[in-house]
């Protein structure tokens, strides 16, 4: 496997994964951003900047963590890398899920 083959393997993967979850919770997520946030602007900035959380982290974490030093990336087989990329990005959007719900648990729809 070659140093190119391998970054954009582990790119696509994190890309796939992010657009699977943000397909998933884009709704619920929409809606319970405008119920919470006290108008519709600061409900799209928080939408927007969601989105970009979910795609930027987990392709932060298969770039820095998935890939074998590009050195040394002959030796790794494609399956190793896909789990590899698989392992991180999955691991990276755990975590998003998870931190997004625990903050989001907490507000209150505003008076009105």
């Amino acid at each position: 496997m070659t140093e190119f083959t391998a970054l954009f393997a582990v790119t696509a993967i994190s890309l796939v994964l992010s657009s699977v979850t943000v397909g998933a919770i884009y709704s619920p997520l929409r809606r319970l951003l405008e119920t919470s946030c006290p108008t519709g602007s600061s409900a799209e900035f928080w939408m927007r900047a969601a989105i970009t959380v979910f795609y930027l982290l987990p392709l932060w974490a298969v770039l820095a963590f998935a890939l074998p030093s590009l050195g040394r990336v002959e030796f790794f087989s494609p399956g190793e890398v896909a789990r590899r990329g698989l392992a991180a990005a999955s691991f990276a959007l755990v975590l998003i899920v998870v931190a997004t719900v625990l903050r989001l648990s907490s507000l209150r729809p505003p008076l009105r």
